[in-house]
């Protein structure tokens, strides 16, 4: 176990660096005194034949400048060390930036996956329990207002208001093609739901009880919706580009900014106000959709 001494702390890289550069400058300034005595002494003091065993003719100028070689020996080191250990902890910061940026990246894709996970999940949970109150609990046969049919709306809501809006399509479709949310007999009420911003592309919703429902900003183009109910709902920025409403009633629907371009429109119910709403931010004005109710 390793001790640790209290006051002492550890040096940094910053606290050896100044040390050795400590240390470099004090080479350096032994150097430069040693070599100015050995100036004056040459020309003024070591006069004769023999001071302290050196010997005319400049030879302490020559130890000097033997004296000189180690110093810059090991000055050159350490005049390198310093920018290459700033250029090393520059490319260090650098790594670690990106590695973080590649940690963070993996790390959201990571949850995005697991999130898909868990809406799979439920999704899956979802459907075998509206299948066990088909089969187990008779839903099909039961009467409006019954315990059977409530928890089969409730536990509806609970699962959209889980997933996302690629799977808000797929819960939609479920109950199409389960029989349990046709128009006029519909088992499982829809009325209130929210389905904004989904994904219902190229669905096949045709004949849906979808009265009520939030269907803003859905992506709708191309789906087939003829003689759904929309009644008393919401499409306002929805794009409906394409899509099939033949004998669709939009009685009280809110249609403002909605994309009808391509719409096919005959035998829907609807107003001149609401169409108007529509054609705000489309090109061809009313005379256009009304072509193609006709």
């Amino acid at each position: 176990m390793a001790t640790i001494t209290v006051g002492q702390q550890p040096k940094t890289t910053k606290q050896r660096r100044f040390r050795w550069q400590t240390l470099w400058l004090v080479l350096v300034a032994i150097y430069w005194v040693a070599l100015l005595i050995g100036i004056v002494g040459d020309f003024f003091i070591f006069k004769g034949p023999t001071f302290l065993g050196f010997k005319e003719n400049g030879n302490l100028w020559s130890w000097l400048q033997l004296l000189g070689a180690p110093v810059f020996l090991i000055a050159l080191p350490l005049l390198l060390k310093g920018p290459r250990t700033q250029a090393d902890q520059q490319a260090a910061a650098q790594q670690s930036q990106a590695d973080g940026g590649m940690s963070d990246q993996q790390t959201q894709t990571d949850l995005k996956g697991e999130q898909d996970r868990q809406q799979e999940a439920a999704l899956e949970a979802y459907q075998d329990h509206i299948l066990q109150l088909v089969l187990d609990r008779n839903l099909r046969e039961s009467q409006p207002g019954s315990d059977v049919r409530e928890a089969a709306r409730a536990r509806t809501l609970a699962v959209l208001r889980r997933v996302g809006k690629n799977r808000k399509a797929d819960v939609l479709l479920f109950l199409h093609d389960a029989g349990l949310i046709y128009k006029g007999k519909a088992i499982v009420d829809l009325r209130g739901t929210d389905l904004r911003w989904a994904n219902l592309s190229d669905a096949r919703l045709n004949g849906s009880e979808l009265s009520g429902v939030d269907l803003s900003d859905a992506n709708l183009n191309g789906t087939d919706l003829k003689w759904a109910n929309l009644s008393d709902g919401r499409l306002s920025g929805a794009d409906l580009t394409g899509a099939d409403l033949t004998g669709v009633d939009l009685t009280g629907v809110d249609l403002s900014n909605a994309n009808l371009n391509g719409a096919y429109l005959k035998g829907a119910t609807f107003t001149l106000e609401q169409l108007s709403k529509a054609q705000s931010s489309n090109q061809g004005g009313i005379s256009q959709l009304q072509n193609r109710v006709n």
